[in-house]
C-alpha cells in the first residue's frame, strides 16, 4: 500500500510555471516581443511560421505571458487557432470562457467577437491561421479589464461529453487490450467512417504495446489490416492523414523527461520515481522509449493518447495504480471528470462493472 501512494504521488501532476520566455518550452520559436502593443494587456511574442504567400495562409506562433491576453476583437475572415504548450483561453461574446489546452483548436467563424490568452498561471503558446485572407481585417475593440477577465477565467466552460471520435479511441483501446477481435473490427470500421484517419489508428495499435504487450498490438493490426482490405473491396478508401514522425539523432532520455514533464506538470528534475532505484532500466525505457519514441511520433495529440492510455489500462484490470498515474496526466490535460465517466460509462457497457469499479474509485478521489 505505501509503494502504491509513493508511485501514485510521484506523477500526480502539480502547476509548473517558468519564470521567462527562454523557460518555457514550446515546438515553435517565440520570436519577437509586442511590447507596448495597444491591443495586449501584458507582453506577447510573435513569430511568423509561413513564408511562401503563393499559399495564402498567414500562419503565426504567438506566446503569451501569464496573465496576458488581447483585446476583445473579430476577423471579417474568420480565425483558426491551435494550442500548442501551457494553458490558456478563448471566450467569444456573450458566451462562457474555454480553457485551452495543447492540441485544442478553436475555429473562428467571420466577425464573431473575442478574445484569447494566457491562464493567470501559466504560459501560453498558440498557432494563429489567418482565413479567407484576400479580406481579412482585424477590427480591435475594447480591453478585456481585469475584473472580466478573472470572472471569465474562474468560470470557463466544462466540456462534458467525449466527441464521436474520442469514443472511437476508447472502444479500439478497450477492446484492443482484451484481444475481442471481433468487437474490434466493428470498432475499427466505425472509427474511420467517424472521420479517424487510418495513420491515427495505426498509431493507437502502436501504442497499445507499451501497455498491452506486442501480442494483443500485433493482433490488432492484423485485424486493421483487415477491415481496410475489406473496406477496399467495397470501394471505401479512406485517407491516410498524416505520416508519424521518427525520433532519432536527440538525447531521447532528455526529450523522453521533457514530455513526461509537459503532461504531467511535474518539473524534470522533480524527485525519482520508486522504481528508478529498485530497477533503473525501467525508467530509461520509459523516458527514451515510450515518451521520446513512441509520444514523439505525432499524428495524435496528447489527449487522445491519454485517453487511449485509460482505456487499455482499464481493460486490462489490475494495474490501479498505473491507471492514477494516468488519470492525473489527463486531468492535467484538461479532461474533465464528467469525460472520464463517460470513458468508463463505454467501457462497462462492453466489459461490466467489474472491469470500471476500480477505477470509478481513482476518478471520485
Amino acid at each position: 500500500m505505501k509503494r502504491f501512494l509513493i508511485s501514485l504521488l510521484t506523477i500526480l501532476p502539480f502547476m509548473y510555471m517558468a519564470t521567462n520566455i527562454n523557460d518555457f518550452k514550446q515546438p515553435y520559436p517565440a520570436g519577437k516581443a509586442m511590447e507596448g502593443n495597444p491591443n495586449f494587456i501584458g507582453t506577447a511574442w510573435l513569430y511568423p511560421l509561413s513564408h511562401e504567400k503563393e499559399l495564402n495562409v498567414p500562419m503565426f506562433n504567438v506566446t503569451f505571458e501569464p496573465g496576458c491576453r488581447n483585446n476583445w476583437h473579430r476577423h471579417s475572415g474568420g480565425q483558426i487557432l491551435i494550442a500548442t504548450a501551457g494553458v490558456g483561453y478563448y471566450q467569444e461574446k456573450g458566451k462562457p470562457a474555454r480553457r485551452l489546452y495543447t492540441g485544442d483548436i478553436v475555429e473562428i467563424t467571420p466577425n464573431v467577437e473575442h478574445w484569447h490568452g494566457a491562464a493567470p498561471d501559466s504560459w501560453f503558446a498558440h498557432i494563429a491561421i489567418e482565413c479567407n485572407p484576400e479580406n481579412n481585417e482585424v477590427t480591435w475593440l475594447s480591453p478585456v479589464v481585469e475584473e472580466e477577465y478573472i470572472e471569465s477565467t474562474a468560470n470557463p466552460v466544462q466540456i462534458t461529453e467525449l466527441t464521436p471520435r474520442q469514443q472511437d479511441i476508447v472502444e479500439i483501446a478497450s477492446f484492443t487490450a482484451v484481444g475481442d477481435k471481433e468487437k474490434l473490427a466493428r470498432a475499427l470500421a466505425k472509427g474511420l467512417d467517424d472521420g479517424l484517419t487510418v495513420n491515427e489508428i495505426k498509431e493507437l495499435l502502436i501504442q497499445a504495446y507499451a501497455y498491452c504487450g506486442f501480442p494483443r498490438s500485433l493482433t490488432a493490426l492484423g485485424v486493421f489490416k483487415n477491415v481496410l482490405d475489406q473496406r477496399v473491396t467495397a470501394g471505401i478508401n479512406d485517407p491516410e492523414g498524416e505520416s508519424a514522425a521518427v525520433v532519432s539523432d536527440i538525447d531521447k532520455y532528455g526529450q523522453g523527461a521533457k514530455t513526461l514533464s509537459e503532461l504531467s506538470g511535474i518539473p524534470v528534475d522533480a524527485p525519482a520515481p520508486w522504481y528508478e532505484d529498485f530497477a533503473p532500466g525501467i525508467n530509461r525505457f520509459l523516458k527514451e522509449h515510450l515518451f521520446a519514441d513512441i509520444f514523439g511520433r505525432g499524428v495524435l495529440p496528447y489527449t487522445d493518447r491519454e485517453l487511449a492510455t485509460v482505456s487499455i489500462l482499464t481493460a486490462l484490470g489490475g494495474v490501479e495504480p498505473m491507471a492514477g498515474g494516468h488519470i492525473a496526466i489527463c486531468r492535467h490535460l484538461g479532461v474533465t471528470t464528467p469525460q472520464l465517466n463517460a470513458l468508463l460509462d463505454i467501457i462497462e457497457y462492453n466489459m461490466g462493472p467489474e472491469k470500471t469499479a476500480p477505477i470509478r474509485k481513482i476518478v471520485g478521489q
